[in-house]
């Protein structure tokens, strides 16, 4: 058999070059795709619209092929669909899927990411670049929450897994080496923030309908200001309860006719008709989708002017986030890199394997005709065997991995194709 050196100066390849040469991040992200709607590109009241249930993501779930990998991540601000897999297709699919259960995938407002552009926005995401309020905290651990819920789905390939298990490095990165998320970053604070500049909360009757994640939230913050009267406001009454006592708050069963009494009323449910408070002098309405209508209502979009002054102040800081982000990208492409060199090598030395264990066990045969004990000759050829591939071949998948890392993927299915493989180009 040729040297493999041999074999690439035939083929014109410079080694030394290949080994000097840096990996393309296109080649190396390509099959990642997203279809995104945020609050950067719609309404805050159109992602509400389009939220996912949990009967749309079954539905989603089960069109799309078990061999695609997929995630969907949704927050107050987003609705976003990550996936690895042949772009034209799933996205076919993704598009029919939304349509029949009632989403508008209007193209002016709904984004598609292919290839590097999805890893920088899942970065930018798990970093709080994306969020409404910059830097805020709690998107890293809904990253998290959504990349766990779709493993557990068995949706997530391997690749899929580098890329959040890679955001999340980023997210952690970002918080620790910048001071982005320092102070209040949530959308509670831009919340608060605003009702605060309105109105003395220290003097009006408040009333926080929720007592989630972002309920509790606004809760804490009334009373780290020193805010007295709160009364916590949800469907289930003994988990307002739990969230008022640990307060010294009063806590209510949800009863909209009640809200009259109250200056200012905030609110993060999911509840599937709109209602008024008429005599409240402002309602803050975080839900998705917004639940209160009338004048003296302000939504999540009216808070943006809050949230681009503070966008405004940190600007330093969001500059490091984002050269921290082209860092890790580079780190990603790598290790994708790594998967599919390890991929290709595996594939080469499963046919070596099947063709050396067929051979050593062929003559085994014939020396046990001859005489020789099979206990006697097996360890002997096994052990000489694999001497011979792993010598052998030792440079072969050396160089495949440089290529593989190089990008140069015509000469590593060229060399696939040595050893039996139809093609060396990776499924997307």
């Amino acid at each position: 058999m040729l040297r493999f050196k041999s074999l690439f100066v035939c083929l014109g390849i410079r080694r030394e070059s290949m080994l000097k040469a840096s990996a393309s991040l296109d080649l190396a992200f390509k099959g990642f795709g997203a279809l995104v709607l945020t609050h950067r590109d719609a309404s805050v009241d159109d992602v509400g619209l389009n939220y996912l249930s949990a009967h749309d993501i079954r539905a989603l779930n089960s069109s799309i092929p078990a061999d695609v990998g997929l995630v969907v991540l949704q927050t107050c601000n987003r609705v976003e669909i990550y996936f690895r897999g042949d772009q034209d297709s799933v996205l076919d699919r993704l598009r029919h899927s939304l349509a029949s259960v009632g989403k508008n995938v209007d193209g002016s407002r709904w984004r598609v990411l292919c290839g590097r552009e999805v890893v920088t926005h899942l970065f930018r995401v798990a970093a709080g670049l994306e969020s409404l309020s910059v830097g805020e905290n709690e998107i890293l651990g809904q990253v998290r929450d959504a990349y766990t819920q779709w493993r557990r789905k068995r949706r997530v390939d391997q690749h899929l897994s580098a890329l959040f298990e890679k955001a999340l490095h980023v997210g952690k990165r970002v918080r620790s080496e910048t001071s982005i998320s320092k102070g209040k970053t949530g959308v509670y604070s831009l919340a608060v923030a605003y009702a605060s500049q309105r109105v003395d909360l220290h003097s009006s009757s408040i009333a926080v309908i929720g007592a989630g994640d972002v309920g509790s939230k606004i809760v804490k913050m009334l009373h780290d200001l020193g805010v007295r009267d709160v009364t916590v406001i949800n469907r289930t009454v003994s988990t307002a309860r739990r969230l008022a006592e640990k307060y010294n708050y009063e806590y209510n069963a949800l009863s909209f006719d009640s809200l009259s009494g109250y200056d200012v009323v905030f609110s993060a449910i999911n509840y599937p008709s709109k209602k008024r408070a008429a005599g409240a002098r402002i309602v803050v309405d975080l839900s998705v989708p917004p639940v209160f209508v009338g004048e003296n209502v302000v939504y999540l979009e009216e808070l943006r002017e809050i949230a681009e002054r503070n966008a405004e102040s940190k600007k330093e800081e969001v500059r490091r986030a984002e050269g921290i982000i082209r860092e890790e990208e580079e780190a990603l492409a790598r290790r994708i890199q790594q998967l599919l060199a390890d991929m290709y090598i595996s594939r080469i030395m499963n046919r070596i394997e099947g063709i050396r264990g067929k051979e050593v066990k062929r003559a085994v045969n014939m020396l046990e005709h001859r005489g020789v004990q099979r206990d006697t000759s097996l360890p002997i050829l096994d052990a000489l065997t694999r001497s011979i591939i792993n010598k052998t071949f030792y440079r072969v998948l050396e160089d495949i991995r440089i290529l593989t890392y190089q990008g140069d993927m015509d000469h590593v299915e060229y060399l696939l194709s040595l050893f039996g493989e139809d093609s060396g180009k990776p499924s997307p």
